[in-house]
């Protein structure tokens, strides 16, 4: 499982929040949404201000990475799960870049399908444009980490909402779209609802990553997530058992006396 992957899990868990003065610090420790940063160059100086202000993931959206910059991004990263969105997909070039410290791969629909089967990178497919209902219920079974919804446009109306749980809920992933970094916790917590898991900040912007230590606090801030309705556990009854009717003897009837 990659590390991305790995945070992902924990941030859809909807256990009971604890109770008294550790409410506050395990809700910081494993937040709801994750905040990732996306960047269209490999830049060592934004990937370690991306560290510093509490990313949870980098996203580079190079096509033809150079070894050394990814070598030099990835060491400013440390421990963070870093992906990148390049143009070869060959197995030889992803074996580097597993080698390398990458942690999970980002591709298109055009991208060849053996890149699916890497053993050691995470994936998270990018769509964009119309997608039919058939096309995600394909979905369901890859092993696709997340989808990244690159073409995305806020603020969060109700029409997007429905389109947003739509996408989740024919697929069965969690989603990562494209958000401001100045977003307000109500429509994080509608995101979150609307099967949101990642929100994408871009990185080219520095006001953006000036201001991701707020958005980390409002994602601290939000409620706990709700269990859906469809994880919520049923009492399942037993089917009726058939009741077996004993056989009474029929009493022989008294004949009349002439």
């Amino acid at each position: 499982m990659s590390k991305l992957a790995d945070r992902i899990r924990l941030a859809l868990r909807t256990e009971q929040p604890p109770m008294g003065f550790a409410a506050a610090s395990a809700r910081a420790a494993r937040p709801s949404l994750l905040v990732g940063v996306v960047v269209s160059s490999l830049s060592a100086e934004r990937a370690g201000e991306a560290a510093s202000r509490g990313a949870d993931t980098c996203l580079f959206a190079a096509s033809d990475p150079k070894e050394g910059e990814l070598q030099e991004a990835l060491k400013a990263l440390g421990d963070l799960p870093a992906g990148l969105l390049p143009r070869q997909t060959d197995r030889s070039s992803l074996d580097r870049l597993a080698e390398a410290g990458l942690d999970y791969l980002a591709f298109t629909l055009e991208t060849p399908a053996a890149a699916l089967l890497h053993p050691q990178l995470g994936r998270v497919l990018v769509l964009e444009g119309e997608l039919s209902d058939a096309l995600l219920r394909t979905l369901d079974p890859m092993p696709v980490d997340a989808i990244y919804l690159r073409s995305w446009k806020g603020p969060l109306t109700v029409r997007g909402h429905m389109e947003l749980q739509r996408i989740a809920g024919f697929s069965r992933k969690p989603l990562m779209i494209p958000v401001p970094a100045q977003v307000d916790g109500p429509e994080l917590e509608a995101l979150r609802e609307a099967g949101v898991v990642i929100l994408a900040v871009d990185g080219d912007r520095r006001e953006n990553l000036e201001a991701l230590p707020a958005l980390r606090q409002a994602v601290s801030s939000l409620p706990a997530r709700r269990r859906r309705r469809e994880e919520r556990p049923e009492a399942i009854l037993p089917p009726p058992q058939p009741v077996a009717v004993a056989a009474t003897e029929e009493e022989p009837e008294e004949e009349d006396e002439p």
